[in-house]
């Protein structure tokens, strides 16, 4: 409302975004399944009036908390009314695809033609959490990282368990500068407020300064869980400052969870072909 932060502590939330916003964020933190899971609960017009852009309100409940969150809103027609054909043509790919490098390719060159990024890379990990690229989709000017490995401690067990809860993680500029909660702790229970599940939650500096090392401004990433297991991540990097709405990360999340399924379904396939090769080899052994 254009009113310092401070000003709207302990004022219901009409105050700060109008009466029919709040009305619109409520009756999306009514409509919650559960916790954890952001929901996209409309488009408002700035409460600050005048020449700002339109706000995506983003909702969700964690620890008993309810979250509200406004971003800029761009294109949100386009993107919703073209998810369906998007995932409907994604998904006929997918079941075209005849091994699992061959799926992580679709989804890489759909990640980047979704989001423009300038690379888009897919790489699963093994049992020891080494990393291994395994599909990527370039533009002109970045570097390939095909095939490249990487040690376990590039992603700690920490950000491991974070990334099997939270499933899309975006740093929209690594030049961002952090801006503090207020109140810093939360005033019922005096603790940190958890951020898990939030889209502008800040990051480590020292990804930040990770990126900064690979000359990326921006990066997004949507987790692979297999069967309740980290198993990869779709990563895009990009040489500048992006920032993809959230509407775009939305298809991009379905994007990765297609690719979750797949990669699930070829891994129990070929499983299956496994076991019934060794009984066939058992029988010939017998007889």
């Amino acid at each position: 409302n254009g009113q310092p932060a401070e000003s709207s502590l302990g004022q219901p939330l009409q105050a700060v975004l109008g009466a029919a916003p709040a009305a619109m964020a409520l009756q999306a933190l009514r409509s919650l399944p559960g916790e954890g899971t952001p929901l996209y609960a409309g488009s408002i017009e700035d409460p600050r009036g005048g020449a700002h852009a339109p706000l995506a309100m983003v909702v969700h409940r964690h620890l008993g908390l309810n979250f509200v969150e406004l971003e800029p809103a761009h294109g949100t027609a386009d993107v919703f009314s073209s998810m369906y054909p998007l995932v409907r043509t994604f998904i006929n790919s997918l079941h075209g695809a005849h091994g699992v490098g061959e799926l992580a390719l679709l989804a890489a060159r759909e990640i980047q033609r979704i989001t423009g990024y300038g690379r888009t890379k897919v790489y699963s990990f093994d049992a020891e959490g080494a990393g291994h690229v395994i599909a990527e989709a370039l533009q002109p000017g970045y570097p390939s990282y095909m095939d490249q490995r990487f040690p376990a401690s590039d992603i700690p067990a920490q950000a491991r368990a974070l990334y099997v809860r939270n499933r899309i993680r975006l740093i929209a500029d690594a030049d961002y500068v952090p801006v503090p909660l207020v109140p810093e702790r939360h005033p019922a229970s005096g603790g940190a407020t958890d951020l898990t599940y939030a889209s502008l939650r800040s990051v480590s500096p020292v990804h930040v300064q990770y990126m900064k090392n690979m000359r990326t401004l921006s990066s997004m990433s949507m987790s692979i869980v297999v069967r309740g297991r980290l198993w990869g991540l779709i990563s895009c990097h990009h040489h500048s400052a992006r920032v993809p709405p959230f509407e775009v990360r939305t298809a991009c999340e379905h994007v990765a969870q297609m690719l979750s399924l797949q990669i699930e379904a070829k891994e129990d396939h070929a499983e299956a072909e496994y076991r019934l090769e060794l009984r066939h080899t058992l029988s010939r052994l017998l007889a």
